[in-house]
């Protein structure tokens, strides 16, 4: 899909965080970026979707903030899905999602076209927003 990473007036900037480092202190600014106005990719994060989604929602980021998410980027294979931050604890869950994804979070990604990608909030199970909740408390 068409995905802007940045969007004039919207958000000037892109960072870049690996999902593998969330549960340490090596990364403590990150939430404040997202914050800010960034754009936030977060790679190698499905294990920690929900974390990611908690500790942005407990920062001050809307549930409702618009998240992308790409398996298999580079290959014949990827597929594109779209939600929001409150749908993301759904990609710990998913067992159809078996190659590396990344996660685009932040207001440019919503003026994505999304014609060829499938909502993440049709494999949203009941718990994603409680998940996102206790993710918040780790």
């Amino acid at each position: 899909f068409e995905l802007p990473l940045t969007l004039r007036g919207v958000s000037s900037s892109m960072v870049f965080t690996t999902g593998h480092d969330l549960k340490g202190n090596s990364l403590p600014d990150w939430a404040k970026l997202a914050i800010s106005g960034a754009t936030v990719a977060v790679y190698m994060g499905r294990s920690v979707a929900a974390e990611v989604a908690g500790r942005l929602i407990e920062a001050g980021l809307s549930p409702d903030t618009a998240v992308a998410v790409v398996e298999n980027a580079s290959l014949a294979n990827r597929r594109r899905f779209h939600g929001t931050l409150a749908d993301l604890p759904s990609l710990e869950v998913r067992a159809d999602l078996v190659g590396p994804v990344m996660t685009i979070i932040g207001d440019a990604v919503a003026g994505a076209n999304f014609e060829r990608s499938e909502p993440l909030a049709a494999h949203r199970h009941e718990g994603a927003a409680q998940t996102a909740a206790e993710g918040a408390e780790r």
